[in-house]
């Protein structure tokens, strides 16, 4: 079901539109109304689409992590630097700079746990694993890697095309191995700017609110039966 709403997502990006979690509902935003069965579908398939962003944001409760250090030796040279990049910089373009000491969280406990190793032993590529959209690699979902996707959770299972991974909650997300990218990927070790770096980071499009013939798009909890 996962990769059914990550393929949600890729379609309304592709319409001009993105989904934004706003507490426990959904909110449309698109340049031009969205085809209403797209808006359909993302109603229909609204809890997985809060599952999924839910396990993209950290739990109140959660407080900022240290700076993340894990032992590389045994990878690849490309991975092995990558993740010493990752672990070492300031924040990534594209990431809200109070996720960034999660991601980096993330991608130590990948190494630390002996996953990412068993993953490029099963196949998986650097672009499954760190890719991310260049533009938007936080919102953009459809095209993370695993490391983006991890959210924090445990990962309890992985084979050559799907990894799983246990929320706070105890529920299990599965994400699917997808094919490669058009166009390709963006690595989120090409992103990073390190303590020295001036400048903005890279931006993606501001766009105003989908109204819907509907009258809105929030997307908020279905009331109970009077």
């Amino acid at each position: 079901m996962t990769g059914v709403v990550l393929d949600l997502l890729r379609q309304v990006t592709e319409a001009g539109g993105t989904v934004q979690l706003a507490g426990d509902a959904l909110r449309l935003l698109a340049s031009e109304p969205l085809p209403d069965d797209l808006r359909a579908r993302v109603r229909q398939h609204k809890a997985e689409i809060v599952a999924l962003l839910s396990a993209a944001e950290p739990a109140n409760h959660m407080s900022p992590e240290g700076p993340a250090v894990c032992n590389v030796a045994g990878l690849p040279r490309e991975i092995s630097e990558g993740v010493h990049a990752i672990l070492s910089a300031e924040r990534a373009q594209g990431i809200p700079p109070q996720r960034w000491p999660r991601v980096q969280g993330d991608a130590a406990r990948l190494v630390e746990g002996g996953w990412l190793e068993r993953a490029l032993a099963l196949g998986w590529t650097a672009a499954d694993l760190f890719g991310c959209d260049q533009r938007a690699p936080w919102h953009r979902l459809d095209r993370a890697g695993l490391v983006l996707l991890t959210g924090g959770h445990e990962v309890i299972e992985l084979t050559e095309e799907v990894a799983a991974l246990r929320t706070s909650t105890g529920s299990v997300l599965r994400f699917r191995r997808r094919p490669p990218a058009r166009p390709p990927v963006a690595l989120l070790w090409e992103l990073l700017i390190s303590a020295q770096a001036t400048g903005p980071p890279i931006r993606g499009p501001t766009t105003p609110p989908d109204e819907g013939a509907d009258g809105g798009d929030v997307l908020g909890r279905t009331p109970p039966p009077s």
